[in-house]
């Protein structure tokens, strides 16, 4: 089963220790999804948040990790296309709409513009089910979006439990 991984590769505003805490906890979440022997699916910028899960993911022995990249835009220049093998969208248009057909799973480390264009996508290319963690988030998505999407909202400490399908 392959995991899409949908989170900010930024966060804006943080402070230092907020940014370390983030860190910690998403070396958590990496060394969980490598221990049940899940491959994952990444679209990670360089120097970024998800360029470190997916780090720390292979740290773990993680299986294996697929990026999603638009090859024939500027992929090279913002993506970390050397810790995964590349599933090539062409653009980025349809970055969202490939990394949910290549995903059986989304859990989503936080919120994000890109984050939304790829729940949406969730819903009609390959639907399936979301996974967030509430840990890294400040609120539930709407209920007119939740309507239409299979999501479940989970702590970090119950990670493991929803992901043994």
């Amino acid at each position: 089963m392959k995991i899409g991984i949908i989170g900010p590769n930024t966060l804006k505003n943080a402070s230092k220790r907020q940014l370390e805490e983030r860190k910690n906890n998403l070396s958590k979440v990496a060394e969980i999804i490598s221990k049940l022997g899940f491959e994952i699916v990444l679209t990670p910028d360089k120097k970024s948040l998800l360029e470190f899960f997916g780090k720390e993911y292979l740290g773990f022995k993680g299986k294996k990790i697929w990026i999603v990249a638009p090859m024939e835009d500027d992929a090279e220049k913002y993506l970390n296309l050397k810790i995964g093998q590349i599933i090539n969208c062409n653009n980025w248009y349809r970055q969202p709409s490939k990394f949910s057909e290549e995903s059986d799973l989304y859990l989503c480390i936080g919120y994000s513009p890109g984050v939304l264009s790829e729940i949406g996508a969730s819903g009609y290319f390959n639907p399936k089910k979301i996974i967030v963690i509430r840990d890294f988030i400040s609120s539930k998505l709407p209920s007119e979006i939740e309507y239409s999407l299979k999501i479940e909202y989970v702590f970090l400490k119950d990670l493991e439990k929803s992901l043994k399908i």
